[in-house]
């Protein structure tokens, strides 16, 4: 009797968990990645909570963060600087988020670096042994970062993004979803480039249909603002559709961003910054996002690809949106709820 009800206690403490986790989550996930130039140390610096603070400030509700784990070209996968043995920088940012009222996603990164692959993309193997060395530590290294979100209540994990060929290897993914789900209660989704959520296979097990949102909308040298817009809508009609065959289950944009360049609108992918009218095709495209919301009810969020904690010695890189501008805009949408 007595383990009988221990074992309903347990139960009971898991499903008040899980309704708590998915009761935090925003109707809206206004949500800003923000990046690092190390292994994440500056997620847990004085600069961070400073971020934070100015997130919210411009109506953001949600920030994620993107620990790393390095690939191998034979399918090991190395968790981040010391083996992984350091996790403060992780559980403390989605703690501070909390405690300003902000939900979080956690979106675990493989890092390709040193290694003949150019993204994340490219990841690939020969033989099946190394494919079975990839999932196994891949697994394990995915379930220990879903359990330092659920120590912390993040509203949303990310298995997995832009895995070109492994995610061809859908009962691999159904297991590792599996596992991730025993040890984490909120809602799950994995990140697919933008030209192939379709072939994605195992939708029907996450939480949310993720993509990586660089979506081309036009080739235009000086496209207008509502150029742009129609060809969101264009691109919105066919997300839509595919909504409705999964059985209207949302999208999230587990990543979006413009670079300032005269081909932010035709290859938002692209890391050229530059030409002409530059910030202002980046500042049409970033607008026209984030009045998507306003319009279609099968988005479940977006996260804006990136913002960095003000470092004394941090370097400018591309994508970034802490320009006075770029500021104003987001406050324009987010400030008020959609």
């Amino acid at each position: 009797m007595v383990a009988r009800n221990l074992s309903f206690l347990i139960a009971l403490l898991g499903a008040t968990a899980t309704s708590s986790a998915q009761q935090a989550a925003p109707a809206f996930y206004k949500g800003v990645i923000i990046s690092c130039q190390t292994w994440g140390i500056e997620w847990q610096t004085p600069e961070m909570e400073q971020t934070l603070d100015e997130l919210k400030s411009l109506g953001v509700n949600s920030m994620a963060i993107h620990p790393y784990a390095q690939i191998r070209e034979d399918g090991h996968v190395v968790s981040g600087r010391r083996a992984g043995t350091m996790t403060s920088h992780i559980t403390t940012p989605l703690r501070w988020a909390h405690e300003r009222g902000m939900s979080a996603m956690l979106i675990p990164h493989i890092a390709y670096w040193g290694t003949k692959f150019s993204w994340r993309g490219e990841i690939n193997f020969v033989t099946p042994e190394e494919w079975d060395r990839f999932f196994s530590e891949y697994e394990t290294w995915i379930v220990q970062m879903a359990t330092l979100a659920e120590s912390e209540h993040a509203e949303v994990f990310c298995v997995g993004l832009e895995f070109t060929y492994a995610q061809k290897f859908e009962e691999r993914w159904r297991k590792i979803i599996t596992a991730v789900r025993a040890v984490y209660h909120g809602k799950v989704t994995y990140g697919a480039n933008w030209n192939e959520y379709a072939e994605v296979k195992f939708w029907d097990a996450l939480d949310y249909i993720g993509v990586l949102a660089y979506f081309p909308l036009t080739k235009s040298a000086d496209p207008s603002a509502s150029e742009i817009s129609a060809a969101w809508e264009k691109r919105c009609a066919e997300l839509e559709k595919f909504s409705q065959q999964n059985g209207g289950k949302k999208f999230l944009f587990t990543e979006i961003g413009y670079n300032e360049s005269s081909r932010a609108a035709a290859e938002p992918w692209g890391f050229k910054t530059g030409g002409e009218h530059c910030v202002e095709i980046q500042a049409r495209c970033i607008e026209a996002a984030l009045d998507l919301p306003a319009r279609h009810s099968f988005l479940a969020g977006m996260y804006w690809w990136k913002w960095f904690p003000e470092l004394p010695r941090h370097e400018e890189e591309n994508y970034r949106l802490q320009t006075a501008p770029i500021k104003a805009l987001i406050a324009k949408h987010w400030k008020t709820e959609h």
